[in-house]
């Protein structure tokens, strides 16, 4: 005879089965859409993979408008590609999607830069001179009147060569810039109008957002202990101070005039018409930009000054369309390191100056305590080789040939 409670024990093993094979079936299912999951990830990643080499190709130059793409023409999945100028940068935008799965990614691309050249002189028939501790490592392109050894203050060249690389002749100008990128930031060195700045801790906005564009007032000349990143756009029709304090970074800023204090670190690029001024001690990060653009009215030298012990890493330029007698001039001051690019009409340096890349002037001038010179390097270190070789270059210049890369990841 079975005992009554023995029916007990049957419903409750029963039910422990059917809880066990309940939980069973929900991890099979579960795991299953995981795994279906994880699949369309991984297709979606590559698709990811195949819209940033389509951005980078050559043949991709639709700048400022989406382009739709169904790679597999199966209507299941797409990819939405743009395009467009950040500063003197390409910025890449690209966001692959699949039913409710999106992923995303931006990023500033740049040029390979495979000038091996360390010096650009315009040719004014007059040879560059060297002297001192001066040391110019990497290929030269100087006028026919060449180089030559000089004596400065009773001291001769200390080097044996006179440059570690080949000599070709220069020509006559500053090579050219592209005009369509120098139209695109003259637009914005003229601001008609943007939010108004009240800014009191932050401003933070993805580069999938639109671009926050502020207009500075008048009275709002110096920013302060603010941290201001991202796709963010300040635009003054005066000058503007930036303190050691703000945290920039990836920001662009145009003004007629910037002053930056010493100490400063950060990453940004810097527009004005008439000057920046730059402190000592300060650290630009990889990929910062400071460049001057002279309007064809100015009747003053537009100028880009920075003080001594200043770690600049990007490049540094000064632009006028007509070649006047008060051209752009870039002042370096002692112990600067420039990691990158230097290019304007003047270019005056002081001695122990140490630029790690190119540098192109249609004229050098240093001063002395009780001479200046022209066309003379006194105590220079240019030295190409020393500039790494993941740094890349910016579209304004044009090159015989384009390969992209990225030069940074945003978000």
């Amino acid at each position: 005879m079975i005992k009554a409670a023995a029916l007990y024990i049957v419903i409750i093993v029963s039910l422990l089965i059917a809880v066990i094979s309940a939980s069973l079936l929900t991890i099979a299912f579960f795991y299953r859409l995981e795994i279906q999951k994880k699949i369309r990830m991984d297709k979606l990643m590559t698709n990811l993979e195949s819209g940033t080499a389509i951005l980078l190709s050559e043949g991709f130059k639709k700048y400022d408008e989406e382009l739709t793409l169904d790679l597999y023409v199966d209507q299941k999945d797409s990819l939405v590609l743009s395009k467009t100028r950040w500063g003197i940068f390409d910025l890449q935008l690209l966001k692959a999607f699949e039913l409710k799965d999106t992923l995303k990614r931006s990023f500033l691309s740049g040029g390979i830069f495979t000038d091996q050249s360390a010096i650009y002189l315009a040719d004014e028939d007059r040879p560059l001179s060297v002297s001192g501790n001066t040391q110019i490592t990497g290929n030269g392109e100087l006028p026919k009147a060449g180089l030559k050894q000089a004596y400065v203050d009773g001291k001769p060249y200390e080097g044996k060569e006179l440059i570690k690389g080949t000599i070709k002749e220069s020509g006559r100008e500053l090579p050219t810039l592209n005009t369509e990128l120098l139209d695109k930031i003259t637009t914005y060195l003229k601001p008609t109008g943007g939010l108004l700045f009240e800014a009191k801790d932050s401003i933070v906005n993805s580069f999938f957002n639109k671009p926050l564009v502020y207009k500075l007032r008048s009275d709002q000349q110096y920013i302060d202990d603010v941290k201001i990143r991202g796709n963010v756009i300040l635009l003054s029709d005066t000058t503007i101070n930036i303190g050691a304090t703000v945290d920039l970074e990836d920001v662009q800023i145009y003004a007629r005039a910037i002053v930056v204090e010493s100490g400063f670190k950060g990453n940004c690029q810097l527009f004005a018409t008439d000057s920046i001024v730059i402190g000592k001690d300060c650290n630009f990060l990889y990929p910062s930009f400071a460049g001057v653009f002279k309007p064809d009215s100015s009747k003053i030298q537009a100028r880009i000054k920075i003080d001594s012990a200043t770690h600049f890493s990007g490049i540094l330029l000064g632009y006028e369309a007509k070649r006047s007698d008060l051209q752009t001039m870039i002042s370096l001051g002692k112990n600067t390191l420039v990691n990158g690019e230097v290019y304007a009409g003047y270019i005056k340096i002081e001695r122990t100056v140490n630029v790690q890349g190119k540098v192109s002037a249609n004229r050098f001038i240093m001063q002395t305590p009780t001479t200046l010179y022209e066309n003379y390097l006194i105590d220079i270190t240019l030295n190409r080789k020393l500039l790494s070789k993941y740094y890349l270059s910016s579209p304004i210049f044009k090159r015989d040939k384009w390969d992209q890369k990225i030069l940074k990841w945003l978000n």
